[in-house]
């Protein structure tokens, strides 16, 4: 969960994810929430551009990934979100991680680079895929206390992933 500590205010944006669901996603909100990914992310260049699409397109296009995870079907939501202007793989999916953290993952170009995973929907699901294998792995180990154990969700996983793939030093991006 060191991550969480290097990369401040996952739990805000979380937080408000739950309330803009909760809100059946009102447009000003919505787009809000893209801004708070973005920065986030640190991909704060992208947001001008992603916010032209208009305040009531990013709530459409966030209320259809939010079904499309709840119908369990993960990899539809990214290419919902990818229907956003210069809304690629990578913020896609940082956008579908903070809309439902314990069912969704962060496939940017530090993971598809160093581990090789294809930047494609396809590639998603089998990044996802391997984040579960792992996820049930760590919530079946004796190593773990109950508690940690307990509260880990798939998206601690992957930044798990991340920070492993991020500081090898022998490995070119």
């Amino acid at each position: 969960m060191w991550h969480r500590s290097e990369y401040p205010g996952a739990e805000v944006v979380e937080q408000c994810a739950k309330r803009l669901i909760a809100a059946n996603f009102p447009p000003n909100d919505a787009t809000a929430f893209i801004g708070g990914v973005c920065e986030w992310g640190r991909g704060n260049r992208n947001f001008s551009r992603i916010r032209d699409a208009g305040d009531t397109t990013i709530a459409q296009s966030l209320r259809s990934a939010t079904e499309a995870i709840d119908a369990g079907d993960v990899t539809r939501s990214i290419e919902e979100l990818q229907r956003l202007p210069h809304l690629g793989l990578s913020f896609a999916s940082k956008v579908a991680r903070f809309l439902a953290p314990d069912k969704c993952v962060v496939l940017d170009s530090v993971i598809r680079n160093r581990i090789g995973y294809v930047e494609s929907e396809e590639g998603y699901s089998e990044f996802l895929q391997d984040c579960f294998q792992l996820l049930q792995t760590l919530r079946t180990s004796p190593d773990l206390e109950a508690p940690l154990r307990d509260r880990l969700r798939v998206c601690d996983v992957e930044a798990a992933v991340f920070i492993k793939a991020r500081d090898q030093k022998n490995v070119s991006p």
